[in-house]
């Protein structure tokens, strides 16, 4: 019944708030310009999951949290798993010619604002969703990009000028599902949230923070969602499997 409850109360609120931003011209590039309550819709959208999951849990009380203590190897993982994807992508597209290194500022104090972010999110993915179908690592990628979609299709700015919907969509399909593994992985076998919110967290940071700044080109292929970023965080989950899944002894 709890998972009943999530799976119709998010998409609800997704639509609401996106319809919110929509409504009052909220776009993606020029957010800090929206009014207030469309910065407010698309902030929080971020805290959905939460509010969903502990609405399914009815209440706090008993909530399966997570907020307990990681070992350093796998927060270790968590870490270097979308660096190195990240990495890969785009130090393969700067020498192919597919983008070009601009001079830009990286503005590392966001990546606090990434963390709560973050938080608002894997609450309702890696708490509640997870546990309650105690792995599931596809269902939970698909339902984690599925939470995007209504901010990709309907609101201005969230899928870069040129880009097909459906390409983006295709792709990000493809990051999202490809990371569910270790995150749904090291949130089972640690019984913690933190590695997941290093993940999570580290992602966005090394793109939004890092990368994008320091980089000019095509957004079919960069970016979250572009093509040859979701192909290198496959190939990165792919080579790195023997590092965040469960070895003999631990839980899974």
């Amino acid at each position: 019944m709890r998972l009943v409850v999530f799976a119709i109360l998010l998409p609800a609120l997704v639509l609401a708030t996106a319809a919110v931003a929509v409504v009052q011209g909220a776009d993606l590039n020029h957010l800090d310009d929206a009014p207030p309550g469309a910065q407010l819709a698309l902030y929080g959208q971020a805290f959905l999951p939460a509010v969903a999951a502990l609405v399914a849990w009815g209440g706090p009380r008993g909530f399966p949290w997570g907020f307990r203590r990681a070992s350093w190897r796998h927060l270790g993982v968590a870490f270097a798993l979308p660096l190195l994807g990240v990495g890969l992508a785009y130090g393969t597209a700067w020498p192919a010619g597919l983008t070009q290194v601009r001079a830009g500022s990286v503005f590392l104090p966001g990546v606090l604002l990434y963390l709560v972010l973050a938080l608002g999110e894997q609450l309702g993915w890696s708490s509640f969703l997870v546990t309650r179908l105690k792995g599931a690592p596809l269902v939970v990628g698909l339902a984690w990009a599925a939470f995007h979609y209504p901010l990709m299709v309907f609101v201005p700015g969230a899928v870069r000028p040129g880009v097909p919907i459906l390409w983006a969509l295709l792709w990000f399909t493809v990051e999202a599902v490809a990371l569910a593994f270790p995150m749904v992985a090291l949130r089972l076998t640690t019984g913690s949230i933190w590695p997941v919110l290093v993940l999570h967290t580290t992602l966005n940071s090394a793109l939004y923070l890092v990368a994008e700044p320091l980089t000019t080109g095509s957004a079919w292929w960069l970016g979250e969602g572009g093509a040859l970023t979701s192909i290198a965080i496959v190939i990165v989950v792919v080579a790195t499997r023997p590092w965040w899944r469960p070895s003999q002894g631990e839980k899974s």
